[in-house]
């Protein structure tokens, strides 16, 4: 369980460093950063890909082609419709799984015993195993607050995580349940986590409103542009209260900060 709460903060540093680099790593960069994780190859590509969807340029990496069906973020249409594009996307990529070749249950057992001996290319070949159940189980959730396109990559994420996690179990069923939980819970994560920002988001609208709204009053009963001290007292609040929503507020309340003296 460490591993994934570690696994998780480096690709929240990752972002936060994007942030920071006008958003905009290098393959090398990332690789760096995940170098204790041993991630095989195909890993690696889940991991670009999922800062991809962050609408992170990766400098080095060269999106699928499939990529380039996917709208950006600030044209998709309300959660739970799909666009054309995303009903493509999503049919092109399920026909990719649907290409790779299944393997059969003594081959699978194989496999996981190998990756418990640390043979990165048996992880790869289930990697690519089970992109086919994270497709299946971000259907479920399809119609919650994230897109099917965001539950996949989330999904992915989980996957990875799951097989580093790894423990030895006696029976194939065992494993697959494994796998299908902690995929399953990090899409669920994903989701209260949206629903989380969407909550706070619109209380902060609130209180902005608000607070404009006292402004508008205010400047209409004394007939200038009011300050922050003066709203403070006209709304009984405390003037770092209204600072704070100031900032999140970013440029839509024209307030003064100080009161001008005479």
């Amino acid at each position: 369980m460490q591993d994934r709460y570690v696994f998780r903060e480096l690709l929240s540093e990752m972002k936060a460093l994007a942030d920071q680099k006008e958003n905009r790593l290098t393959t090398e960069e990332i690789r760096a950063y995940f170098h204790n994780t041993h991630l095989t190859e195909e890993q690696f590509q889940l991991v670009f890909e999922y800062l991809a969807g962050e609408k992170i340029e990766i400098v080095g990496y060269k999106k699928p082609k499939k990529e380039s069906l996917v709208p950006k973020q600030e044209e998709q249409t309300d959660v739970g419709e799909e666009t054309e594009e995303e009903t493509d996307y999503l049919k092109l990529y399920a026909d990719e799984l649907a290409r790779i070749h299944k393997l059969k249950d003594e081959e699978e057992m194989e496999l996981f015993d190998r990756v418990l001996k640390g043979d990165s290319l048996a992880k790869s070949r289930l990697t690519e195993n089970y992109l086919s159940l994270v497709y299946d189980i971000s259907r479920t959730f399809a119609y919650g607050s994230l897109s099917q396109e965001d539950l996949i990559q989330e999904g992915n994420i989980g996957l990875i995580l799951a097989l580093e996690e790894l423990e030895k179990r006696e029976k194939l069923e065992d494993y697959r349940e494994f796998l299908y939980t902690s995929i399953a819970k990090s899409m669920e994560d994903a989701v209260n986590e949206q629903q989380d920002v969407k909550e706070m988001d619109e209380r902060i609208a609130e209180r902005v409103n608000h607070l404009d709204e006292a402004v508008k009053n205010l400047e209409r009963d004394l007939e200038h542009k009011v300050s922050v001290e003066e709203l403070s007292a006209y709304l009984d609040m405390p003037a770092e209260e209204i600072e704070d929503i100031m900032r999140m507020a970013g440029d839509k309340l024209d307030i003064s900060r100080k009161q001008e003296r005479s």
